[in-house]
């Protein structure tokens, strides 16, 4: 009867496990990706373009400030990609010395991020650009994360 009890309890763990691993994995992946974010209206452009930024994932580490913005375009934007209607960048910030880099960008066709990105760009950390070189709706954007 022990050999029993002790083999069925073998048989139901690895598929136990195997459900709380795929679960847990799933649930970072999911509430972990910025495309799951709640985004907050900072600005908007000249051009008719909506800036946002997730407050809830804005990480401080060795000084710098980490976070996600969204740029939401009311025409499809050409420059980087055809038909971009929305882009996300993920960016290192030293408020300090007001300088940012701009980490990973992707590029969507689609509204507020929202699909595959058409286009993913890694940017190099150690390029950093000054508050005094940026348009002044992203200057905005780091003024609100700096003070968050």
């Amino acid at each position: 009867m022990r050999f029993l009890k002790l083999d069925l309890h073998e048989r139901l763990l690895p598929s136990f496990m195997k459900k709380f691993i795929f679960t847990l994995l799933f649930s970072t992946l999911v509430f972990s990706s910025p495309s799951y974010a709640r985004w907050a209206k900072v600005g908007a452009d000249k051009d008719g373009g909506t800036f946002y930024v997730d407050f809830d994932r804005i990480r401080k580490h060795d000084g710098y400030v980490y976070f996600w913005s969204l740029r939401d375009y009311l025409k499809p934007f050409e420059a980087m990609s055809e038909g971009t209607l929305s882009h996300k960048v993920y960016t290192q910030v030293d408020c300090k010395l007001f300088r940012f880099s701009e980490l990973s960008s992707s590029y969507y066709t689609e509204p507020m991020g929202n699909g595959a990105p058409e286009e993913w760009l890694n940017g190099d950390p150690e390029y950093w650009n000054d508050w005094n070189t940026t348009p002044s709706s992203y200057e905005i954007i780091l003024k609100f994360v700096c003070s968050h």
